[in-house]
């Protein structure tokens, strides 16, 4: 009715209309804000883990704790079913995997891939993380896939064009990966820095070891080198004296005889039979001197044959029962040599190395005795020269093979010589295919060398 104020009908329905609007549009925006609030809540928790694993990333010098890490990301941000993570080694040729889950370890240790392509069936792009078609994961790779709902997906880490290592996820067949892009894209090159970084710690680590071992080892050789200084100045010293002794002798002894200071013939016989002592004394130590020479220069020679060590030992022993040695200590000699067989020796080098060690156990006996004794072995003959002398200290027995160390002991002080004789006789025995070797329980204990050589 007009002027009762009362609208009319379908401008009432015009207004609901309008209100029933607003009302959906205030639904889907409170929708939208719920969602975006949900977002926001997921990158912030996101930013938040992504900060945590930096923290833990750029404190991790070593690439399994970085893949160790990774792994828990995947299953407990990405909601991986199965997953596991490469890391390029050896010298960049193949990606060994670090860490596994939802496998067992006996599988995922098993899917080593080659480098640089660890896919070379399939084409596909290294460095953007994608689903994995069919083709790329034939093989070992197909353990990843634990169930028929879930897909791969290849995560890479790539650091200056270079693929450092990659991370393949089990996940839910279509799931949307947009929204943790963003995230993703972070932890990548997070990752991708932290194992170039491991790289690098691993490459200094590994040159500051062998920096330490190589000055490590020239420490030694310069204290070798000292040592060696030493004992060839003490040698010099001691050699420089051994030949002025016998050389004086001669002088002297000829001057006498050339001046007829002498009371009968007897005494000039004496002098002169004096001389030619000193003057074999001086020619044995210069062929000590010249050996070595020989020896370092390469020089020196031998010629191995069979020869009979039987008629070897006989001619030995009666120069050895000529050398002096003190009327206490009795040369013992071995019985049977006719039962001995022949050795590929140089007869005339094995001789020189037989001499050399009675005369040195002659020298250094004060009493008792220097027993000579033969044993055959299983291809090989040993000749032992026995002693009950000085004996030789423990620390001091690998040095007597040495070159000049035998001057520093003081022994070639008291008992003369040049130091050099077990020097030449272990270079000799090597040359003619066999060995020598010595033993002593210590000083006063005397010594055992012991020659071993082939049977021919």
């Amino acid at each position: 009715m007009p002027g009762s104020g009362v609208q009319p009908r379908g401008q009432g329905q015009e207004v609901l209309v309008e209100l029933l609007q607003a009302q959906r549009l205030i639904s889907q925006q409170a929708q939208e804000l719920m969602e975006l609030r949900t977002r926001l809540g997921r990158r912030t928790h996101q930013m938040t883990v992504l900060q945590h694993v930096a923290e833990i990333l750029t404190a991790t010098p070593k690439v399994a704790q970085v893949a160790s890490v990774l792994q828990d990301v995947f299953v407990q941000e990405f909601g991986a079913k199965a997953c596991s993570v490469w890391i390029l080694e050896d010298e960049g040729s193949t990606y060994q995997p670090k860490v596994g889950h939802g496998l067992p370890r006996s599988a995922w240790t098993q899917l080593s891939l080659p480098a640089p392509n660890p896919f070379p069936n399939a084409p596909i792009v290294l460095f953007q993380p994608q689903w994995l078609d069919l083709a790329a994961t034939r093989g070992p790779l197909e353990a990843l896939r634990v169930s028929p709902g879930t897909s791969l997906y290849f995560i890479p880490f790539e650091h200056q064009l270079l693929l450092m290592g990659f991370a393949i996820l089990a996940l839910d067949t279509g799931r949307k990966m947009d929204e943790d892009q963003d995230s993703l894209t972070i932890l990548q090159r997070q990752v991708a820095v932290s194992i170039y970084n491991a790289w690098l710690y691993r490459d200094l680590a590994q040159q500051r070891d062998t920096l330490r071992r190589q000055t490590g080892e020239l420490e030694k050789a310069n204290g070798a080198l000292r040592e060696a200084d030493r004992f060839k100045s003490e040698f010099l010293a001691l050699t420089s004296h051994e030949l002025r002794t016998p050389l004086t002798g001669i002088l002297g002894f000829t001057r006498l005889v050339i001046d007829e200071l002498y009371e009968d013939e007897d005494e000039r016989r004496q002098m002169l039979q004096d001389c030619y002592a000193s003057g074999k004394h001086l020619l044995s130590l210069l062929n000590d001197i010249l050996d070595l020479a020989k020896i370092e220069s390469g020089r020196m020679q031998v010629h191995v044959q069979s020869f009979s060590l039987q008629i070897l030992l006989e001619e030995v022993r009666p120069l050895a029962q000529a050398y002096p040695r003190k009327a206490e200590v009795e040369l013992l000699w071995p019985e049977g040599l006719g039962e001995l067989p022949e050795v590929m020796v140089d007869p005339g080098r094995l001789k020189q190395v037989m001499l050399n060690l009675l005369s040195n156990a002659l020298k250094f006996t004060k009493e008792g005795s220097v027993c000579v004794t033969v044993e055959r072995g299983f291809g090989q003959v040993s000749v032992q020269v026995v002693d009950t002398g000085i004996g030789i200290r423990a620390e001091d027995q690998a040095k007597l093979f040495q070159k000049f160390v035998q001057a520093e002991g003081g022994h070639s002080r008291e008992y003369g010589g040049t130091g050099l004789g077990l020097v030449i006789c272990k270079h000799l025995m090597e040359m003619m295919g066999g060995t020598i070797s010595l033993q002593s329980e210590g000083q006063g204990k005397g010594s055992t060398l012991t020659l071993t050589m082939p049977i021919a």
